[in-house]
């Protein structure tokens, strides 16, 4: 049975047929609407932003920056560039394109902020203040003391009742019917009937006129805050000045110009998923027109942050560079901070903060103009002068990544020898010089990939001899020497005859000079040995003619080496190529 008592219940409350609660007749004679202490501007038609706050926050990335891959192939070359190095690049690149986007003609600024001063539900500059702001850092006229906060008391802890309700006591008139005024209409106090004071309060048939006259309380608000502008307004121009407050918002702003943009301080935090970039912007705008007889020009200066996110790419060639995504402008405040007369320059000593709304809805549309626009968007071209370059190897991009530690570049080598291309192999890489803020790194498997070339090019014919190395293998030595050993298998009338073996100790004192590498490989001595012995006389012109072969042709090819291009910004201009024990090829500084 109360089932179905329940069900009625129910579907009499949706047909309307029970009222459940019960309005008090003395509510009911309570005006519609309280008069708004201040005048906010109207909501602007078409603002994306306005009615979404989180689009106001900072925006997450539309694309991860995942680290750009090429082919199957295994790394063997690499190109590292320290985070400290490429922050500095980044701090020398960034700032003046930031400056150039906020000033961008696309973007719009003096065009958006405009149209939102145009906009306003009041005509006057007085009308677009920050009154709240205004008052809380004026002392006694502090709006804390007209909502009934003391000064000493901590603005971040919940007011008790009373002191909650003496601010707004004070808005009403003396002699209000009723000793509880209005703490005891509303009883917010921590006794038992808190919240019910509304519905019991004797006094609340008799408190429509009183609240009407709250009306005359906010004009008092607004002359207090004309007061507290004037007060900070230099003597001389008091005044004047607060005409211009009073002016039409029209005449006055006759014409809009963004006249400088500055970055201030640059954060960049790099991490595995790219890197962020937060820089603090401000922007000065200037409204000229005819501002009375006294005042040229007025200035707004708008504080923003620009974040963006910068990923690195390759399209799988060899060339690296960064892209620039999800860059994102957000007003934090706008002021009035600069008045010109017809005299003299007047710097404000405060700042006047504009209406909080002026921020988000510039922020919302300078965005908007800003993803529209195909030209103000931020290109970090100069990072990388990418060219197709030529030369003994070719490189190929095979993993571009960002981390903590820099941009690491690893590369597929081909080498490029008698119009033929031999793949490089590749393998594991030492790791990059301590402390280097640039460095390259040759896999030992392309200077042995040279060697292998030369020695089968190294054949050697005199007489009834024929020489052919079948074995090569090089390692290094001290003090940056490297011995090259190779054995050949010598034939005298198509018949095995002899074996040599012959070591060749070269210095390697090569250089990388303004991203170009500069050989410089001596051969010091060469060590011969011949099984059997007693054929050494035979066959040691022979064998100085296969040394001396094998080492022009080496010489030559060597001489044509190139590295890999890296960062065209951040090259090696006066580096020493070191043969590590490992045979790799390295270069730092």
């Amino acid at each position: 049975m109360w089932v179905l008592q329940a069900l009625a219940i129910i579907l009499s409350i949706q047909a309307g047929v029970l009222d459940l609660v019960e309005v008090p007749p003395e509510v009911r004679s309570l005006p519609v609407a309280l008069p708004a202490p201040v005048n906010l501007p109207a909501v602007l038609p078409g603002s994306p932003g306005l009615n979404d706050p989180a689009k106001n926050r900072m925006l997450p990335p539309k694309r991860p920056g995942a680290p750009s891959r090429g082919g199957k192939c295994a790394p063997a070359a690499r190109y590292f560039l320290s985070s400290d190095k490429l922050q500095a690049s980044l701090l020398s690149i960034l700032p003046p394109q930031i400056e150039d986007m906020v000033k961008c003609d696309k973007v719009n600024m003096k065009g958006v902020l405009g149209d939102i001063l145009a906009t306003m539900q009041d005509s006057n500059l007085l009308s677009i203040l920050d009154i709240t702001s205004l008052l809380q850092g004026g002392g006694g006229l502090g709006l804390g003391g007209l909502l009934g906060k003391e000064g000493n008391e901590d603005p971040s802890k919940p007011s008790s009742g009373s002191k909650a309700t003496g601010g707004l006591g004070q808005l009403l008139p003396e002699g209000l019917p009723g000793k509880e005024g209005l703490g005891g209409l509303l009883n917010l106090g921590g006794g038992k009937g808190s919240g019910k004071g509304l519905l019991n309060g004797d006094g609340l048939s008799n408190a429509v006129k009183p609240l009407d006259d709250i009306v005359e309380n906010v004009d008092s608000l607004k002359a207090a805050v004309q007061d507290k502008v004037k007060s900070v307004v230099p003597e001389n121009i008091k005044d004047p000045f607060s005409d211009l407050l009073n002016m039409d918002i029209q005449e006055t702003m006759l014409k809009l110009k963004v006249k400088q943009v500055k970055v201030g301080s640059t954060d960049i935090n790099m991490g595995a998923d790219g890197i962020k970039v937060l820089s603090e912007v401000t922007a000065d705008v200037e409204g000229e027109g005819l501002l009375g007889p006294v005042f040229t020009l007025l200035q707004f200066q708008s504080v923003m942050d620009v974040t963006m996110n910068i990923a690195v790419s390759s399209n799988n060639t060899q060339c690296v560079n960064l892209d620039v995504q999800d860059t994102h402008m957000h007003v934090k405040e706008m002021n009035i901070q600069l008045l010109q007369t017809v005299t003299e320059t007047v710097p404000l000593p405060t700042s006047l903060p504009l209406n909080d709304i002026i921020p988000i809805v510039l922020t919302a549309k300078m965005n908007e103009n800003l993803e529209k626009s195909d030209s103000c968007g931020i290109v970090l071209s100069d990072f990388n002068d990418c060219k197709n370059t030529t030369g003994l190897f070719g490189y190929q991009v095979h993993t571009a990544r960002i981390s903590p530690k820099g941009l690491s570049i690893d590369y597929c080598v081909k080498a490029n020898i008698d119009n033929k291309t031999v793949p490089v192999p590749g393998g594991r890489l030492p790791p990059d010089p301590k402390n280097a803020n640039v460095s390259i790194t040759i896999a030992s498997s392309a200077l042995r990939t040279l060697v292998k070339y030369v020695a089968k090019q190294s054949s050697v014919q005199m007489n009834d001899l024929e020489a052919q190395i079948t074995y090569i293998a090089f390692a290094p030595q001290e003090n940056n020497m490297l011995r090259l050993l190779y054995k050949v298998d010598i034939t005298k009338d198509s018949q095995p005859y002899a074996t040599g073996e012959t070591k060749l100790f070269i210095s390697h004192a090569s250089k990388i000079l303004n991203s170009k590498l500069v050989p410089d490989v001596k051969l010091t001595r060469s060590e011969h040995s011949v099984v059997p012995p007693e054929t050494k006389e035979e066959v040691e012109g022979i064998m100085a003619e296969v040394t001396r072969k094998a080492w022009s042709r080496f010489n030559e090819l060597y001489k044509k080496m190139s590295i890999p291009d890296g960062v065209s910004s951040n090259t090696l201009t006066n580096s020493d190529v070191k043969l590590l024990r490992s045979n790799d090829l390295q270069a730092a500084s």
